[in-house]
């Protein structure tokens, strides 16, 4: 667009006597020049935009419900004056979590359930005693998902997670012999678990968790695989 009146210009230049068309032909190439300077500059100026605000995500409450198995993998206790005893293991634990989800990855909330530790039974100057005990666990929970090991969000570890928690644990023990005794004990403690979660609509998903509870101060432990129920009952 420069080159056009230029060559118009030295054609005129040519054309005309010089002491009559060099001061207008100097003029017209400055003004043309200003020109072409004002109209890039409006064009290569663009607003400056701040991006520094990122808009945040969604946040989401999680109410999470699910039982399975448990195992007690501790020493019982068995006092020597109980004969024909008996003890068992397994137990069937419950769990209940509030998860507050961010638009990060760590997650928190709490949790609280119940689980069986152990129970024994046998016989004392020939009567019947059982005793049971259980656990009712309060801790503070965080968990993030391992899509962040994998480095793309497609795959597997984008549905695995790890959780683990601090607090506390109500410690309940019944002894049934010549009536029923009641024991109630805090321990404090923590949890750890894995879990594999699978969506199946848009507000629900079910996982399967491995879990292993702790309580430190009774020396008490429970290691448990539960199937679980994830449910987002609030987003904001």
């Amino acid at each position: 667009m420069v080159f056009y009146p230029i060559t118009r210009l030295s054609l005129l230049t040519i054309t005309t006597p010089p002491n009559k068309s060099m001061k207008p032909s100097i003029a017209m190439l400055l003004g043309l020049f200003v020109l072409i300077s004002v109209t890039t500059s409006r064009a290569q100026y663009s607003p400056h935009v701040d991006t520094t605000g990122a808009k945040r995500g969604p946040y989401n409450l999680v109410i999470t419900v699910g039982g399975g198995i448990s195992y007690y993998p501790k020493h019982i206790g068995i006092p020597a004056t109980l004969e024909q005893t008996n003890n068992g293991r397994w137990g069937v634990p419950f769990t209940i979590r509030a998860m507050w989800y961010p638009d990060h990855r760590l997650l928190a909330g709490i949790e609280t359930g119940w689980t069986t530790l152990y129970s024994y039974r046998g016989r004392v100057n020939g009567e019947r005693a059982r005793v049971y005990v259980s656990g009712v666990p309060m801790l503070l929970v965080f968990s993030m998902p391992l899509a962040w090991l994998s480095g793309t969000e497609r795959r597997l570890t984008r549905r695995l997670a790890i959780t683990g928690g601090t607090g506390a644990y109500l410690i309940n023990s019944r002894l049934n012999y010549q009536g029923i005794v009641d024991a109630q004990e805090i321990s404090i403690g923590w949890m750890v678990a894995g879990s594999y979660v699978q969506p199946v609509g848009r507000r629900v998903r079910i996982a399967t968790e491995l879990k292993w509870l702790n309580a430190t101060a009774t020396q008490d432990a429970d290691f448990s695989l539960q199937l679980q129920l994830l449910w987002r009952a609030f987003s904001w």
